[in-house]
């Protein structure tokens, strides 16, 4: 177990422990060997530090049981904030209500108290360097990324397999070629191919290649439109993640026509003209101003006079406009003030309809009033002859009845003494 004194010295540690013997006891080594050390008397004031200073502290250690905040609560606010900074309990017992949500939350370590110094600072070092090594592996894929992106913006880069076939191409390359990417992937490279170039270098360029070598030259090509273009090339193979097979080929070209060059020079022909063009200017403009402060003010006289007369005409034109846009303005205020009134007589008129409608509704409603109170009263009287009608109707059926009882015994009696 090696400790890396000098990587040890970078690094600031967070330390929270309530117990005072414990806290006094570890933090005065901790003191010795990290950078900095801020010590927490529990868990809410280390999660105050934490949200503090988290852009300095590298490393957490914490016990679990603390007043205020317990270490289990203190990890959740700390991954509120980070998700990444290694966390490393302490405890006097096992507890295993926290053990799984320490897990949850990424905690690097579980040390039993009394805690093993020496395991505490090879833990330490050990997570801070995993910490580092991933900061570093994302450092490089970001200037990775910056290099590609720059060599894209000024190189013609292609990808091929192992057979030439074309499986990504950038677009300078496609902008050069006139090919869309559509029409290039899954075409072999030699869709660019210029006739005239000697089969001997290609062959020269795949024998280099595939001994894993990489092959640099000047290659002819020629775009859709059959315009011939020079690259100076440079393709190499790519291996698989054992670093064991080749897998593929790339290629990055940079374009070295002869009429790019003339372009170039053109180009730095025309810079040196600006360039002159303006020094010729900045003199004219300082001679001119020399002879303006020559000038003196009599000279002037005929040029104020001048622009007076231009200013008078102008001026009499202006006030021809003038007038005309006031008769305008008078017309528009005339016909205004008609459209007022007219408007005004019309609202009156609305109100006044307005008025005589309220009148009419109202005594619509006192009608429809009467008339609901009539019909309220009808059908009381109604309801009322209804049941005197039921009443007479029941008296009548049982008068029937008795009759009917009548009719018979008077016939039974008849019947008896009539004979």
């Amino acid at each position: 177990m090696n400790f890396d004194q000098n990587f040890l010295k970078t690094l600031t540690v967070l330390y929270a422990e309530d117990d005072e013997h414990a806290r006094t006891s570890l933090s005065t080594i901790l003191l010795k060997i990290f950078h900095k050390v801020y010590i927490a008397h529990d868990g809410r004031q280390g999660l105050e530090y934490f949200k503090k200073f988290h852009n300095e502290i590298d490393v957490v250690i914490s016990d679990i049981n603390m007043p205020h905040l317990n270490g289990m609560d203190m990890l959740k606010g700390i991954r509120e904030i980070d998700d990444k900074v290694p966390f490393i309990f302490t405890t006097a017992h096992q507890e295993n209500e926290f053990l799984l949500g320490a897990i949850k939350y990424g905690v690097y370590h579980y040390a039993k108290k009394p805690v093993d110094i020496k395991e505490i600072i090879y833990t330490v070092q050990e997570a801070c360097q995993v910490q580092y090594q991933q900061t570093l592996a994302n450092h490089n894929y970001k200037e990775a990324q910056a290099y590609l992106n720059v060599i894209n913006q000024t190189a013609i880069v292609s990808k091929t397999d192992l057979l030439g076939d074309i499986t990504y191409v950038n677009d300078m390359f496609c902008g050069i070629s006139g090919y869309t990417q559509e029409e290039l992937i899954g075409r072999n490279h030699n869709i660019v191919k210029d006739p005239d170039t000697s089969s001997e270098i290609y062959k020269e360029l795949w024998e280099t290649i595939r001994e894993g070598k990489k092959w640099s030259g000047k290659l002819k090509n020629r775009t859709k439109d059959g315009e011939a273009y020079f690259v100076t090339a440079n393709i190499f193979p790519l291996y698989d993640e054992f670093d064991n097979e080749i897998i593929a080929y790339m290629a990055i070209e940079f374009l070295t026509t002869d009429e790019e060059n003339e372009k170039r020079g053109y180009k730095t022909h025309i810079r040196q003209m600006l360039v002159e063009q303006k020094r010729i200017e900045k003199e004219l403009k300082d001679e001119v101003k020399s002879l303006k402060k020559k000038l003196g003010d009599a000279q002037y006289i005929d040029i104020i006079q001048e622009n007076s007369s231009k200013t008078s005409s102008q001026n009499k034109k202006l006030l021809k406009q003038m007038k005309f846009y006031e008769e305008k303005i008078k017309a528009f205020e005339k016909e205004k003030l008609e459209i007022q009134k007219t408007a005004k007589e019309q609202y009156f008129k609305v109100l006044e309809q307005n008025k005589e409608l309220q009148h009419y509704k109202k005594v619509a409603t006192k009608k429809i009033e009467e008339l609901e109170m009539l019909i309220e009263k009808q059908s009381r009287e109604i309801f009322k002859l209804t049941d005197q009608i039921s009443s007479q109707a029941n008296i009548i059926i049982d008068l029937k009845d008795v009759i009917e009882h009548r009719e018979s015994q008077l016939a039974k009696y008849q019947e008896i003494h009539g004979k």
